[in-house]
């Protein structure tokens, strides 16, 4: 099996096409303070589905701009 730099995530959507930044690939339940999957902290994680669309908006444009997680690996 070859290995590639780029990430099989990074062609998803983002917002709003997207509700939820998630991979499938959480690690804040491995205690990680960030999820490597999408880049979000545990809080963001855990009260996804209880924020407003503005707060949804802030933490897509946060994690987007910060580039942490396989969601956003490039080439």
């Amino acid at each position: 099996m070859s290995q590639s730099n780029s990430s099989e995530y990074a062609h998803l959507p983002v917002w709003p096409e997207a509700d939820t930044p998630c991979v499938g690939f959480c690690s804040t339940n491995l205690g990680d303070d960030v999820c490597m999957g999408c880049g979000r902290t545990l809080d963001e994680v855990d009260g996804w589905l209880f924020k407003s669309d503005q707060e949804k908006e802030a933490v897509w444009a946060r994690i987007q701009a910060a580039g942490v997680g396989y969601r956003w690996q490039k080439n």
